[in-house]
């Protein structure tokens, strides 16, 4: 069920409930310190981690509003969907919102991550004005998502990445029309990144092709996250089922 954790025991969690709104809280203080300190006429808006920022924020509000519905049953939305069954119950369109800009999220936080130490840290031809928060923009913000990925009660899809892989076509796409217009960054660079720097059109499609393996490969790992998870949440739900309490 997308309005519960994958560990709480009973229909209702005061834990999980907190823990939505601390979450979402905490994506809204990255993203506000981040608007205000590197707006920059505008070209925050420019750079795909902010992008994840801002995306993080929207899945754990998004996120925080299921789970307080849920909890005080606004709409009977529990007491209908316990009546017809967790299997037998519509998706609702703000369900489906959550599902895909969960994923999409999860995906672009390891993606900006694994690109970012792995190729960008120390490369961007300009000085690091923020170093903590750009430690958290493309460090902590996978770290979160990944804590929130072992907490979440929703099923995972491998073909569900094809609507992951959306985002970083239409974010090249944005880097391409922004070259041709003239874009520069906040130091006048004309790339957004130096790996996208579209007068070398042969590193931008190379950066393309490998941020897409990435996709595929991070789609592996968090489908076998998950069948762990599943299998942890079995596990410890026999062990401490009344019927075995009683035998130990």
């Amino acid at each position: 069920m997308n309005a519960t954790s994958e560990w709480q025991s009973g229909e209702r969690s005061w834990f999980y409930l907190i823990y939505r709104w601390i979450w979402m809280l905490c994506f809204a203080a990255v993203f506000l310190v981040c608007l205000s300190l590197q707006y920059s006429d505008g070209k925050y808006f420019i750079f795909m981690t902010n992008w994840g920022v801002i995306l993080g924020l929207l899945t754990q509000f998004v996120a925080a509003v299921l789970v307080t519905r849920w909890q005080f049953n606004i709409n009977s939305l529990r007491s209908n969907i316990c009546e017809m069954g967790m299997q037998g119950s519509p998706t609702t369109p703000l369900v489906k919102v959550y599902w895909l800009l969960h994923g999409v999220t999860m995906s672009v936080s390891l993606v900006i991550t694994t690109v970012y130490w792995s190729i960008l840290h120390g490369k961007m031809n300009k000085p690091m004005r923020f170093p903590v928060l750009s430690f958290v923009t493309h460090c902590l913000n996978s770290v979160f998502m990944l804590v929130d990925f072992l907490m979440v009660g929703f099923p995972v899809r491998v073909l569900h990445t094809v609507y992951a892989m959306l985002l970083p076509i239409i974010y090249f796409s944005f880097t391409i029309v922004y070259f041709l217009c003239g874009g520069v960054d906040e130091y006048g660079n004309h790339y957004v990144y130096p790996i996208l720097d579209w007068t070398s059109p042969m590193r931008g499609v190379i950066t393309f092709a490998g941020v897409f393996t990435l996709y595929c490969i991070y789609a592996i790992v968090f489908y076998s996250i998950y069948q762990f998870k599943r299998f942890l949440h079995r596990s410890f739900s026999t062990i401490w089922s009344p019927h075995c309490v009683g035998l130990i």
